[in-house]
């Protein structure tokens, strides 16, 4: 009886400490509707492909899994891959979409970082010389690109392949200080942060972006291209490398869409505004009231597959 007894004190013991784990680590919103009323695609689909082979701390089946709702309801046919980029794997693809890539593993459990089984330097290059030169030829042939790095380790892990099309990634941890909010950005027309663009002014009125909000992330500067969300003079960036990460000017701007060749690129410097989920009992991204964010990336894709 009395083994029984701590079995089951043992089980129980094993449940609170999984649930409360769940309740601190990032997990996808479960009840973000991803539904779209009128899809911009139902005839054709155009192909995205996600990528997945490059230590990326999101996947379709968890952070980015809202966006990949999303897009499958507006039309799109969204797939993964692990394989290196080449022409091969490019080949057909409309828009290739990357997020977080890195240059080592990051094992998780309950979305709880397992730092002592990290292998590799996460912010080491995630892409080979050869990959870098697959992409660039592709997107001058007429292929687009969303890139997605995050604050560090990810900035520097994605500058190269940024710096190809004129992006210069930071790489530290963005804020503005008069916003009073060190773990979030608002970009909105009221505060003139939100850049005039076709992104942000979509196809009609009601895809007209009034505010998009960033949860950190890093700071960007472009050239030859055209920021969308812009840092304000006082933003400042604490920048590697660590364990001392030195405060400093942030670049001009947190996303920038660029005309290369005959393609199109954008880059973004946070990941959290494009998914849909809780940390800590917190909606963050595309779930949380009052912001565009969801629309947002709806008109990044639509740019991008030249909808728009």
């Amino acid at each position: 009886m009395r083994k029984l007894v701590l079995s089951l004190a043992l089980v129980v013991l094993i449940v609170v400490t999984c649930l409360k784990l769940v309740s601190l680590g990032q997990r996808p919103d479960s009840s973000f509707d991803a539904r779209v009323a009128r899809p911009a695609y139902t005839s054709k689909h155009p192909v995205v492909l996600f990528d997945e082979g490059h230590y990326n701390s999101h996947s379709l089946r968890s952070g980015f899994r809202a966006f990949g709702e999303l897009l499958r309801n507006d039309g799109y046919a969204i797939e993964a891959t692990s394989k290196p980029f080449t022409a091969q794997t490019l080949a057909g693809v409309d828009v290739v979409v990357i997020v977080n890539a890195a240059g080592g593993s990051n094992p998780k459990l309950l979305g709880l970082n397992l730092v002592p089984l990290r292998k590799g330097r996460r912010e080491a290059p995630a892409f080979g010389v050869a990959e870098v030169a697959a992409l660039r030829q592709w997107v001058a042939n007429g292929g687009s690109l969303l890139l997605v790095a995050d604050h560090y380790p990810f900035g520097p892990a994605a500058a190269g392949l940024a710096e190809t099309f004129g992006v210069t990634m930071h790489g530290g941890f963005a804020e503005v200080p008069a916003q009073n909010d060190s773990n979030r950005i608002v970009y909105s027309r009221a505060n003139a942060l939100l850049a005039d663009t076709p992104i942000a002014a979509g196809r009609n009125a009601s895809e007209r972006l009034e505010q998009v909000v960033s949860f950190t992330g890093q700071s960007l500067d472009v050239r030859n291209g055209t920021p969308l969300l812009k840092l304000p003079a006082g933003a400042i960036e604490y920048v590697p490398p660590p364990p001392r990460f030195t405060k400093k000017p942030a670049g001009t701007t947190q996303a920038a869409a660029i005309e290369f060749g005959r393609g199109r690129v954008v880059v973004i410097g946070e990941a959290g505004m494009l998914t849909a989920q809780i940390a800590k009992g917190e909606r963050f991204g595309m779930n949380v009231p009052g912001n565009d964010n969801r629309q947002f990336v709806l008109n990044l894709m639509h740019w991008l597959s030249r909808v728009l």
